[in-house]
């Protein structure tokens, strides 16, 4: 009889030796905060006190030498409480790590049969025997928070045996962690950020595997006028409809891939955005959270589709340019998310074989039929598709051709 795991698991966290902490605390509190951006309603949400929420956080940062939440003054409000970006990060690594134990527990007690299948063997592909048995991504958010990812990384463990660990951060910070050699590879969707990676040599291929469409949403209400004279205008006039008319929109802020192609279209409409209308919150993890505040203040924001749809805003919020008919007339905003693979004569500490049996098997028929039917059974249509632009270098084996064969 196959057994199943709850996931139900504690962690403690000693502090210079003698305090302790629960680290389902900490994280759940700096969870809330990043969620309410006030460390008083993250107590109230956990049931516990103000003080004792600061205390929690003070013994942290104290211990880590970090620190994880910046104190914001002012506003109508009254100001409140964010997560620095080491806060982000290291909510995001424990969430990651939080996510493999479950996931491996679950292996290890609800599939017995299908090891036994295997033979006892952990790799079973020929692309992964003798590889070493993990291999850590940094990813972009749009990938982790649809879910694509944690399915295409159950499908690899699968097919391969092959653990597939993911860190998600924005393009930028995900490209840092790779040049550090931190990650074996990155998948990001930043094509600047990327080409420089590989022009320093940090990266020995860039790969193209998704691909979705950027997207202009905002209120219903449409306080900027996009839709005045029937159909939308281009990007670049959508947005200097927002500037001229003063419309509040949201920018991430963070130099995530969504973050820099916001700024590329504010450079080519010739606008510099700044005022009060334009509001730069680098505290937001992901475009889910970047849609979620734009709900909160009625403004606009660039996100990619399939983060729109997942986020059920549709009544509150409405796409004003890059809807599905369009996106082949609208080339700019084109969305394609690449793997890149790290140099391992660079950085020689990576799992480089590893990473090319995941690269080969990502461009394969399996992948590319998960990623072609993933969302397709709750919204009508794929929330990714493969992407067809060439790799870098062209003609690299490891992406030439079905499989990467």
């Amino acid at each position: 009889m196959e057994r199943s795991f709850s996931g139900d698991f504690k962690v403690l966290l000693e502090l210079e030796g003698e305090k302790r902490i629960s680290g389902n605390d900490l994280f759940n509190l700096l969870g809330n905060i990043l969620e309410y951006g006030s460390i008083s309603r993250a107590a109230a949400r956990m049931g516990i006190s103000y003080r004792y929420a600061w205390g929690m956080v003070g013994a942290a940062e104290k211990a880590l030498r970090l620190e994880l939440v910046h104190r914001q003054a002012g506003g109508p409000e009254g100001g409140g409480t964010v997560l620095s970006a080491e806060g982000r990060e290291l909510l995001e690594q424990y969430r990651s790590f939080q996510r493999e134990v479950e996931r491996r527990l679950e292996d290890f007690m609800g599939r017995a049969a299908t090891r036994r299948d295997w033979g006892g063997s952990d790799v079973t592909t020929a692309d992964g025997a003798g590889v070493e048995q993990h291999l850590l991504l940094a990813s972009t958010m749009e990938p982790v928070e649809t879910g694509l990812l944690d399915v295409l990384e159950e499908a690899f463990f699968r097919s391969s045996g092959i653990l597939l660990r993911h860190i998600a951060l924005g393009s930028g910070r995900a490209l840092e962690l790779a040049r550090r050699g931190r990650v074996d590879m990155a998948l990001t969707h930043a094509p600047e950020l990327e080409e420089d990676f590989m022009r320093q040599g940090f990266g020995v291929a860039a790969i193209p595997v998704i691909s979705n469409a950027f997207v202009l949403v905002g209120p219903a209400a449409d306080p900027a006028g996009i839709k005045k004279g029937g159909r939308p205008g281009a990007m670049r006039e959508a947005f200097c409809a927002i500037a001229s008319s003063g419309a509040p929109f949201v920018s991430r802020g963070d130099r995530s891939g969504t973050h820099l192609k916001e700024l590329q279209i504010w450079e080519g409409a010739g606008i510099q955005p700044a005022g009060d209308w334009y509001l730069v919150s680098s505290g937001i993890a992901g475009n889910m959270g970047l849609l979620r505040l734009a709900r909160e203040k009625g403004a606009y924001t660039l996100v990619d589709r399939a983060t729109f749809l997942l986020s059920r805003s549709q009544g509150e919020m409405e796409i004003f340019l890059g809807r599905e008919e369009e996106a082949e007339e609208e080339g700019e905003l084109e969305n394609v998310f690449s793997l890149l693979l790290v140099n391992p004569q660079r950085l020689p500490t990576v799992n480089f074989r590893g990473a090319l049996v995941f690269a080969r098997w990502i461009k394969g028929t399996e992948a590319t039929k998960i990623i072609e039917s993933f969302g397709r059974e709750n919204f009508g249509q794929p929330l990714f598709f493969e992407a067809n632009k060439p790799c870098a270098p062209p003609g690299s084996l490891w992406c030439a051709g079905p499989g990467g064969r």
